[in-house]
């Protein structure tokens, strides 16, 4: 069985041919849904905005050019639906607090070396949540997703330099998030 490349199916979606759209979206949609889900937080809303990112990319896929990476395109496609879903419900929210001015070092967090992958993940999971949506995404893209800072900013339409900031910002969010809630935890127990 011969493996042909996105680019195959992307061709033929442009010739018309609606099927090969369907690999394309077995191939994304994973990526499409978290990225939904870390913006709007609720699973439904995640579901439409993915599904309406999806038919937009379907309507525009004559647009791909292939100057970037189709995955870059169609990521900016759910980001954009995101934003339109959020300005719809007008709810800006912006959870974080204001930062201490000490510097936190990567050092700080080998603490989650110690308990088990689930615990970590839980602990992970919560501090991102904790976040604004685009931070939420940025973090999602760089570390899970495993984007350069120039197809973030593809992605987001922010500079590298800022999403840079937001990185950096959003890991001490993090670390003062779990290390609240481990010392939460810690004084229950005792």
């Amino acid at each position: 069985m011969e493996l042909r490349d996105e680019k195959y199916y992307i061709d033929r979606v442009k010739a018309g041919d609606k099927e090969a759209f369907a690999w394309l979206v077995d191939q994304y949609r994973d990526m499409i849904y978290t990225v939904c889900l870390r913006m709007l937080t609720s699973e439904a809303d995640a579901e439409e905005a993915a599904q309406d990112a999806f038919v937009k990319a379907y309507r525009s896929l004559s647009t791909f050019q292939g100057k970037s990476k189709f995955s870059t395109w169609i990521y900016r496609i759910a980001y954009n639906q995101c934003i339109s879903v959020i300005r719809k419900k007008v709810r800006m929210i912006d959870l974080v607090d204001e930062l201490p001015d000490g510097e936190i070092s990567e050092g700080d967090m080998s603490g989650l070396d110690t308990i088990s992958a689930e615990e970590r993940s839980k602990y992970l999971q919560m501090a991102i949540e904790a976040l604004p949506e685009t931070d939420s995404v940025v973090i999602t893209l760089f570390y899970y997703e495993e984007l350069s800072l120039e197809e973030i900013a593809e992605i987001t339409g922010l500079t590298s330099s800022n999403i840079r900031i937001k990185l950096h910002r959003s890991r001490k969010k993090m670390y003062q998030v779990i290390n609240n809630s481990l010392k939460s935890e810690v004084s229950s127990i005792l």
